[in-house]
């Protein structure tokens, strides 16, 4: 059965007339081909024109990236989280935003990205110093270098004697954690193996010799308990 859908914008509830296609929202809900939420172009062209992006700032904490983004008009949406697509140079956010603004958006990205890969740690070496002091000579991949920071570890936390940016205090817990941890494994490691107590195995009594005198036939005489294994050199080292 063939039917008709009336063209009425899900956005602004006005009749519509179609152009070239049609624009619709994705919604999961929808049951039903009639219930599909079209939009018409008027409503489509005012959201592409509030999407105009003046600045988007990005954030990663416990690799979960966020962006906020300010709007041309004002608005601002804060902590988005966000996907990059490399491959369509696009941001996705949970936000549905015009192509043009993902793409946009995605520029943003790259600088932050560059500037997050310039911040990462290159070279971080430590020495020990007096009274639980530390030392650390830090070089970053953007060129930045720390000779000699001074940092102590007080009730669970790490401090340094001078102040340094976040991404530099960041990155030296994680350089000192693996660096403790590396310490903890050598000394470990060099221990010396605590001596084993050998095992006597007992022997099925099918096994054991019957009569008084144990080889006196082969090997001469001698009470069975003379101590096989001492005198007679048991290859394979005795009980």
């Amino acid at each position: 059965m063939i039917r008709t859908l009336p063209l009425t914008c899900s956005r602004c509830g006005k009749d519509f007339s179609a152009q070239d296609h049609l624009y619709y929202q994705d919604d999961f809900s929808v049951q039903s081909f009639k219930n599909i939420k079209l939009v018409c172009d008027e409503c489509i062209h005012a959201w592409q024109e509030k999407w105009q992006i003046v600045h988007a700032e990005f954030h990663e904490h416990n690799y979960v990236l966020t962006v906020t983004i300010t709007l041309k008009d004002g608005t601002v949406f804060e902590n988005m989280d966000c996907t990059p697509i490399e491959d369509t140079e696009s941001v996705i956010t949970g936000e549905d935003i015009p192509p043009e603004a993902q793409h946009a958006l995605y520029e943003y990205y790259v600088t932050f990205a560059q500037q997050r890969e310039a911040q990462q740690l290159k070279d971080c070496f430590f020495t020990k110093g007096t009274e639980e002091v530390m030392f650390a000579d830090i070089t970053t991949n953007g060129g930045e270098h720390y000779e000699k920071l001074a940092f102590t570890i007080e009730e669970g936390y790490l401090k340094t004697a001078q102040e340094v940016p976040d991404y530099i205090l960041e990155g030296l817990v994680t350089a000192y954690k693996s660096y403790l941890a590396q310490e903890e494994m050598l000394s470990t490691s060099t221990q010396p193996a605590a001596p084993r107590v050998t095992q006597r195995k007992a022997m099925p009594q099918s096994q054991w010799p019957s009569g008084g005198s144990y080889g006196e036939n082969n090997y001469g005489a001698g009470s069975f308990g003379g101590g096989f294994g001492r005198n007679k050199k048991n290859p394979f080292g005795g009980f």
